[in-house]
């Protein structure tokens, strides 16, 4: 893991740079669609996704693009997309993650956990995972509210200077404070999609959930639910929505002897929205608590990630795991 402190001057990667698109013959496009209609073209190159089977060939994190993750508060938005995170430095992917909301020795607890495959890694293998994440992971060390053109200098020093992929903003409470300023909002967005757009980045934008009218958290949350502007959803090129089964905990405190329970799914990932995809719908996840990870299923058992030491090497991970 390497840090990046807070006190960096961004000042000149705040200012974004000359507009400099072009009016081009559509004839021009022909051999990047050619590649973009054939899927065995080797020349098209996938994109990185979840290590999930189930999101294989399912979701991609294209470059230049911005996806939206939201829920309800508690549903463990983060703990979710942190395992994506070491899902993308798995493939070998730059990842920064700018957790707002929590500090980044916890952060990386968590990670650890979910790496390791259990609550409690030996010291030597917390250095281990510690020392793989360089090269892959930064983390920017600021916890706190934090306004727009930082969070966009910081996204262009990170494409710049250190060859970034992905970003992950967490959360846009932290930068949008107010819920009635809807314009700030819709500035914050469309500016990070032309962010995107023009490094290449991915960005990964964390988000909430209005609570329900009447107070139940058992109907899972749609894009429109998202808290303030609704340009979030339409601007974002992909729309996650991430959801955890909590009354299946109290059904399972109630029944303790009801095994059927169990086999009920711990939460629920709706892909609501993938503009440049041809995938949407609901993938299903069972939890396990000592890992902080969500798998495939709950009867195989959770084992480390790969943590493969070098570009050449396939990525893989283990998502089994009792419910």
């Amino acid at each position: 893991m390497q840090v990046i402190p807070d006190t960096i001057d961004l000042t000149r990667y705040r200012k974004e740079p000359e507009f400099q698109a072009r009016v081009r013959k559509a004839s021009e496009f022909a051999e990047q669609v050619k590649a973009e209609l054939k899927p065995d073209n080797p020349d098209r190159k996938s994109s990185p996704t979840m290590l999930s089977a189930k999101a294989q060939g399912r979701i991609e994190f294209r470059t230049g693009e911005v996806t939206c993750w939201s829920g309800y508060n508690g549903h463990r938005k983060s703990m979710f997309t942190s395992q994506v995170a070491l899902d993308l430095c798995v493939q070998q992917q730059r990842v920064l993650i700018v957790s707002l909301e929590m500090p980044p020795a916890r952060t990386m607890a968590r990670m650890t956990r979910q790496a390791m495959g259990t609550s409690q890694p030996s010291d030597y293998n917390v250095e281990r995972f510690h020392t793989w994440t360089d090269g892959r992971l930064w983390i920017f060390d600021h916890v706190g509210v934090i306004d727009g053109e930082t969070i966009n200098g910081l996204c262009r020093y990170f494409a710049e200077e250190l060859q970034g992929q992905h970003v992950f903003i967490d959360s846009m409470m932290m930068v949008c404070a107010s819920e009635e300023h809807l314009d700030e909002q819709k500035a914050f967005i469309t500016g990070l999609c032309r962010l995107a757009q023009e490094t290449g980045l991915h960005l990964h934008l964390i988000t909430h959930c209005r609570k329900p009218a009447s107070g139940d958290e058992a109907r899972a949350p749609t894009k429109y639910d998202i808290k303030g502007t609704g340009a979030i959803s339409d601007q974002a090129h992909n729309v996650m929505m991430v959801w955890a089964n909590k009354a299946k905990k109290a059904a399972m405190e109630a029944n303790p002897y009801d095994h059927t329970i169990g086999e009920e799914p711990d939460a629920v990932v709706s892909c609501e929205k993938q503009r440049n995809g041809d995938w949407e719908g609901k993938l299903k996840f069972w939890f396990h608590p000592g890992s902080l990870r969500f798998c495939d299923d709950r009867t195989s058992g959770v084992e480390e990630y790969v943590l493969q030491p070098s570009a050449t090497s396939r990525p893989r991970a283990h998502f089994g795991g009792e419910a």
